[in-house]
């Protein structure tokens, strides 16, 4: 397939970008007369800015059904007596229909790629290969301590890796491990799942250093915090994706640099339960820490809106560093796209020739891009996720015009399925 899109905005200046297959092929100076061949997809871009599509590095998408539940509690209440036990309501088909509502939710603010932890990865991986986006799947795990659940889960990971063995190469998927936390996995099992994710050539995703209870309980059970605890068990490396990272000191941002690992800040999120805001973005970078973006799950975020947790993150170093220079716009389009791609081993994340034809049209017509005195300026601080028009991922136009296939039927099963899912 080509696509040809004429005389879009990019970086504040009028280019013509051509795709071809599923790589961009060029951006060149726009042409006033383009000569475009019968089976190329013209895409006229006057009205249109182009940016890298976005990349949401934590979530956890069938929770979009827990979406506004459970509000205003701790993080560790608003676990143990909103989360868990309706978590046991799950099956396949409830988690099918809210991955593909979170894949819609996603494609219209501007999300190409999704690094995801939840439970029927099967059921995620068909609502995104139905939805033409990209995802890394975990496969989550709990042991809570338990020797016999640890030993179930060594062959529940091996029918998993004969899972991943027979998917289809040309799928969107990738597949990774997502044991949960070090306060639900063992130490044991930690180690055990690292070494099957390096063996089978997967990333390591994880919640850590979240939460200053989590680090205290950490210290009092392990004798090491968090990052400390995982270093012990061999976890750390350039295959590890630490979800949160709030609560990280001087010493485990340098372990964590130089093992060349992610750390996701999920600004949103760590705001409503009250976690922490003073994330230390400039510390990790300065590191070597590849830093990304997420929104965690709309249990906790309520939206899966990455433009909006742009803004939240910007903002928020800039608030509390006292310093309004902290943290420019475009370095966090750079976080929120080009970090998510690397976090998940992908080409993409710039508009360039040769990366990954993964882009998104945003509407300038929209009221926040009038005026547009700096586009990457207007779509963090002035915009939401509705200015998106259209989403190409992997060289498909998989949303124009701001529509989606069958998003009226996933909003109405979606409202069926969720009756059976929440009942405390």
């Amino acid at each position: 397939m080509k696509i040809f899109i004429h005389n879009v905005l990019l970086d504040d200046q009028r280019v013509d970008i051509s795709i071809e297959g599923n790589l961009i092929s060029s951006v060149e100076p726009t042409k006033e007369s383009p000569v475009v061949d019968a089976d190329t997809t013209y895409i006229e871009g006057e009205h249109m800015a182009a940016f890298p599509p976005l990349v949401n590095a934590h979530t956890h998408s069938a929770m979009t059904l827990f979406r506004s539940y459970g509000v205003d509690l701790p993080l560790e209440r608003w676990l143990n007596e909103k989360i868990w036990p309706n978590e046991a309501n799950l099956d396949p088909e409830i988690v099918y229909w809210g991955s593909r509502l979170a894949c819609i939710e996603m494609i219209k603010s501007g999300t190409a790629c999704f690094n995801d932890m939840y439970f029927f990865h099967e059921e995620t991986a068909r609502a995104v290969d139905e939805l033409g986006m990209r995802a890394m799947l975990g496969f989550t795990c709990f042991d809570h301590f338990d020797p016999a659940k640890a030993e179930q889960l060594k062959h529940d990971f091996e029918d998993y890796a004969r899972f991943v063995a027979e998917w289809p190469s040309s799928s969107l998927v990738q597949w990774a491990v997502a044991p949960h936390a070090v306060y639900t996995v063992s130490g044991p099992t930690l180690r055990w799942i690292a070494d099957f994710a390096r063996e089978h050539g997967m990333r390591y995703h994880i919640h850590a250093a979240e939460t200053q209870t989590e680090c205290r309980n950490s210290l009092d059970q392990n004798g090491a915090t968090p990052v400390r605890w995982l270093q012990q068990n061999g976890v750390l490396g350039d295959n590890l994706v630490v979800a949160h990272g709030v609560w990280l000191d001087d010493d485990e941002i340098r372990m964590l640099g130089d093992a060349r690992s992610t750390v996701v800040h999920n600004p949103c999120s760590n705001l409503k339960l009250g976690s922490g805001y003073a994330f230390k973005y400039n510390e990790l970078r300065d590191a070597g820490v590849n830093v990304a973006l997420g929104t965690d799950g709309c249990s906790s975020s309520d939206n899966l809106d990455m433009i909006e947790a742009m803004k939240f993150m910007s903002l928020l170093q800039k608030g509390w560093r006292l310093d309004p220079t902290s943290l420019p716009a475009d370095e966090t389009l750079r976080v929120a796209s080009l970090g998510g791609y690397r976090a998940v081993g992908l080409n993409g994340g710039v508009v360039a020739p040769g990366c990954l034809a993964d882009l998104m049209l945003v509407n300038l017509d929209s009221i926040p891009f009038v005026p547009c005195s700096q586009s990457v300026c207007n779509l963090i601080y002035a915009a939401h996720g509705d200015v998106v028009d259209t989403m190409i991922v992997d060289g498909k136009i998989i949303m124009q015009n701001r529509q989606v296939p069958g998003e009226e039927e996933t909003i109405r099963e979606a409202r069926r399925v969720v009756k059976k899912l929440i009942k405390v």
